[in-house]
């Protein structure tokens, strides 16, 4: 087991976030999880951009294209 210091405000921070009288050390975890959820979830639609980007038209196409 590790121990680690929290300022206050942090501490009130994941207290909010707690369900019920649920350990702090299970918010935490459920805060990483999220966070590794939404990185996959960010990662899987950039390379979806990335790949799908000979599809969209660039700003300067677009007014170069409209006269603007």
């Amino acid at each position: 087991m590790t121990s680690i210091t929290l300022r206050e405000g942090i501490f009130r921070k994941l207290e909010k976030l707690r369900k019920n009288d649920e350990p702090i050390e299970e918010v935490i975890e459920r805060l990483i999880e999220s966070y590794e959820e939404l990185q996959s979830y960010i990662e899987e639609k950039w390379e979806k951009v990335i790949k799908d980007r000979d599809k969209f038209v660039s700003l300067d196409e677009y007014t170069s294209s409209r006269g603007l």
